[in-house]
């Protein structure tokens, strides 16, 4: 059995024009028409490709992929209003042949799970044709993370300290019904009137009780969590991979998720994204070497804010062949005077000490010590650099470098040197010698956020699960990269590209680019309509 047809563009139908002369030649929506149709559904992992056997004829999956694609683009993600414009849209009359999916329909394509990789693979796809029009400058991307606000309430997120916090204010309410029940009673006993019956009191007081019980409940949900990941410490009731995310350097947060991009330098075009429930800090990493994979690039120089600044990240890029730039915290110095703070150290790699401001060696036993988060995870590894007490007490800047706990427990001045201090250290001279390359930072990376959030209100996803919301945004970067595309090289040429880059493959399944590399595209037009690709290539001139 086959997929549902619609109407065909040439003929007449509700209009009195054909539906195909209504659109003009160089309507984005004819891009959008022809990457659907040009790519392999079924390689992506796009299901019912094939038809049901039985039942009634489905709807084919790049009929849906258009329709979620236009809209994107067009500032319309909802499923029922999608439905809406394929009844009133001519553009989308066009894209669909005048077929009408129903919300429910579209709404399942984007969020089965099968379709939330595929969707990624698609924007995948689009920029793999992309770099073959060479839009990518392949040397320099800038790494952000953007807050995307979760389908989860404030109130709907616990945490160990929420719950307590909660749980010690009821109990102080508690106390104040009871001593203000002792007055009811009181003044009951000498014959006036208490300021507040009794029964309003006992009905605060079974309210408070059975509030108690709820985050009590709430507090076991949440050991149980813990019970299997350690390292758990809040729960979202409503998007159970959400989380309270900070949201700027002033402590105010949003249940969200972190949307990561690396974005190229050339066009601002998105080469990397991916969707996370961590703070940026040990983001780094990972995102520089998917963002150096996805571009095919040898060596990759990327810029990010001070918020990625973490010794065990930026020594992940060095060991990928990735130069960065991150900007680097200040330092507080509360305890020490300037002049011997650990900057005023001098360290000496080929003997590995460290060497203090009046001449000293500090050195160190070469164990590694750790330091350990809230969560019981691994913050920092470092050795430990020393002088003996008896010299440091001797000095004549004892009195500037040590502290007075250093003089009660006899240990003279010691400095801790992580061991990615070198990649820390190689990063810091890097911004401060490449400052005007660092400046350009902000101007690249919130580029596509100011599009995406502020021009596309796309500032909240629509889904809820960290895979379902990935599969969303492959959609809106994958929609942001297409209008970046049609602004760099118009409607016609991404068109040519698009058929250029399937006439490539079609004819290298046939075998007929071996026997003459000059035949035309328009030999194979007639083969375009309804013809699949086993995967997209760049762009090629036959």
């Amino acid at each position: 059995m086959s997929h549902r047809t619609g109407q065909n563009r040439q003929q007449f139908g509700l209009f009195a024009t054909p539906l195909d002369e209504m659109i003009a030649p160089d309507n984005m929506v004819r891009v959008v028409d022809a990457f659907v149709d040009a790519i392999d559904l079924g390689k992506l992992g796009f299901i019912h490709v094939k038809a049901h056997k039985r039942g009634a004829p489905p709807y084919h999956p790049g009929l849906l992929l258009k329709i979620y694609i236009y809209g994107y683009l067009n500032r319309v993600r909802s499923s029922r209003r999608l439905e809406l414009e394929c009844g009133r849209n001519i553009e989308l009359m066009w894209l669909t042949g005048c077929q009408k999916p129903s919300y429910h329909t579209i709404s399942d394509f984007r969020s089965i799970k099968p379709h939330r990789k595929a969707l990624k693979a698609t924007f995948r796809l689009f920029n793999r044709l992309l770099a073959g029009a060479e839009l990518f400058g392949k040397e320099l991307v800038a790494i952000d993370g953007t807050k995307i606000r979760a389908q989860n309430s404030k109130k709907n997120n616990i945490s160990e300290d929420k719950i307590q916090k909660r749980l010690d204010y009821h109990e102080s309410r508690f106390m104040e019904y009871l001593d203000e029940l002792n007055r009811a009673d009181a003044a009951i006993g000498r014959g006036e009137e208490p300021a507040v019956s009794p029964e309003v009191i006992h009905q605060a007081l079974d309210e408070i009780q059975q509030r108690t019980q709820k985050l009590e409940g709430l507090l076991d949900l949440l050991q149980e969590a813990q019970a299997e990941d350690p390292a758990l410490r809040q729960i979202s009731l409503i998007d159970p991979d959400a989380r309270s995310l900070p949201t700027n350097n002033l402590g105010h947060t949003e249940i969200a998720y972190n949307a990561q991009t690396a974005v190229d330098d050339k066009n601002y075009l998105v080469a990397h994204f991916s969707i996370e429930n961590i703070p940026d800090v040990h983001l780094l990493g990972q995102t520089a070497v998917a963002a150096k994979t996805e571009l095919q690039a040898d060596t990759l120089e990327v810029l990010a804010d001070k918020g990625y600044h973490y010794g065990v990240e930026l020594q992940k890029c060095v060991d990928a062949q990735i130069i960065s730039y991150v900007a680097y915290p200040d330092q507080d110095y509360k305890t020490k005077e300037e002049g011997f703070r650990k900057a005023d150290f001098e360290y000496d790699s080929a003997k590995d000490v460290y060497i203090c401001p009046v001449g000293e060696e500090l050195t160190t036993n070469g164990t590694v010590y750790e330091k350990h988060g809230r969560n019981g995870q691994v913050q920092n590894r470092f050795r430990r650099y020393r002088l003996p007490y008896a010299k440091c007490k001797s000095c004549i800047c004892a009195a500037f470098c040590l502290t007075e706990s250093a003089h009660q427990v006899r240990h003279g001045r010691h400095i801790e040197r992580n061991l990615d201090e070198a990649a820390t250290e190689a990063n810091r001279l890097r911004v401060l010698n490449g400052r005007p390359k660092y400046k350009r930072r902000q101007a690249i990376v919130e580029h596509p956020y100011g599009t995406i959030k502020r021009s596309w209100g796309y500032y909240y996803t629509l889904l809820k699960g960290k895979e379902k919301v990935e599969g969303e945004y492959s959609l809106v970067f994958l929609a942001y990269n297409m209008r970046r595309a049609l602004s760099i090289l118009g409607v016609n040429d991404l068109l040519w590209r698009i058929k250029a880059a399937f006439f490539a493959i079609l004819a290298l399944e046939r075998g007929v680019v071996r026997q003459n590399r000059n035949l035309s595209l328009k030999k194979f037009s007639v083969v375009w309509r309804g013809r699949a690709v086993l995967g997209m290539g760049c762009a090629v001139r036959a």
